[in-house]
Protein backbone atom coordinates (compact mmCIF):
# COMPACT_ATOMS: atom_id res chain seq x y z
CA UNK A 1 0.00 0.00 0.00
CA UNK A 2 1.07 3.24 -0.47
CA UNK A 3 0.44 5.32 2.53
CA UNK A 4 -2.91 7.81 3.56
CA UNK A 5 -3.34 11.04 1.59
CA UNK A 6 -1.26 13.05 4.55
CA UNK A 7 1.20 10.84 4.28
CA UNK A 8 2.13 10.94 0.53
CA UNK A 9 1.71 14.94 1.06
CA UNK A 10 4.18 15.15 3.37
CA UNK A 11 6.56 13.38 1.79
CA UNK A 12 6.29 15.69 -1.29
CA UNK A 13 6.75 18.74 0.91
CA UNK A 14 9.79 16.94 2.53
CA UNK A 15 11.58 16.52 -0.99
CA UNK A 16 10.96 19.68 -2.09
CA UNK A 17 11.83 21.47 1.17
CA UNK A 18 15.46 19.33 0.18
CA UNK A 19 15.61 19.78 -3.42
CA UNK A 20 15.20 23.51 -2.48
CA UNK A 21 18.11 23.55 0.28
CA UNK A 22 20.06 21.66 -2.58
CA UNK A 23 19.74 23.99 -5.66
CA UNK A 24 20.19 27.13 -3.21
CA UNK A 25 23.85 26.00 -2.66
CA UNK A 26 24.30 24.97 -6.05
CA UNK A 27 22.92 28.58 -7.47
CA UNK A 28 20.40 27.29 -9.02
CA UNK A 29 16.75 29.26 -9.41
CA UNK A 30 14.29 27.87 -6.78
CA UNK A 31 11.46 30.00 -7.79
CA UNK A 32 9.16 27.31 -9.76
CA UNK A 33 10.02 25.20 -6.68
CA UNK A 34 8.85 27.69 -3.80
CA UNK A 35 5.82 27.94 -6.30
CA UNK A 36 5.47 24.24 -6.01
CA UNK A 37 5.69 23.89 -2.31
CA UNK A 38 3.20 26.55 -1.51
CA UNK A 39 0.94 24.99 -3.44
CA UNK A 40 1.37 21.44 -1.34
CA UNK A 41 1.56 23.50 1.48
CA UNK A 42 -2.06 25.17 0.86
CA UNK A 43 -0.52 28.85 1.19
CA UNK A 44 -2.12 29.10 -3.24
CA UNK A 45 -4.80 27.05 -5.00
CA UNK A 46 -3.55 25.38 -7.91
CA UNK A 47 -4.87 26.90 -10.89
CA UNK A 48 -7.69 25.83 -12.48
CA UNK A 49 -7.43 24.39 -16.22
CA UNK A 50 -9.92 22.91 -18.36
CA UNK A 51 -10.43 19.41 -19.19
CA UNK A 52 -12.64 16.77 -21.15
CA UNK A 53 -14.97 18.38 -23.39
CA UNK A 54 -14.17 22.46 -22.64
CA UNK A 55 -10.22 21.75 -23.73
CA UNK A 56 -11.08 19.15 -26.82
CA UNK A 57 -10.21 21.64 -29.66
CA UNK A 58 -12.60 19.80 -32.20
CA UNK A 59 -15.23 21.94 -30.07
CA UNK A 60 -13.16 25.08 -29.57
CA UNK A 61 -15.21 26.66 -33.27
CA UNK A 62 -18.13 24.96 -33.42
CA UNK A 63 -20.44 27.19 -35.39
CA UNK A 64 -23.82 27.30 -33.44
CA UNK A 65 -25.98 28.54 -36.32
CA UNK A 66 -26.00 25.21 -37.63
CA UNK A 67 -28.72 23.04 -37.00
Amino acid sequence: MKGSKAQRQNQHMKKLMLKIKKFEKQGKSVDKLKKELSFAVGEKDRPAFKTGKEADPKFKYKDKNKV
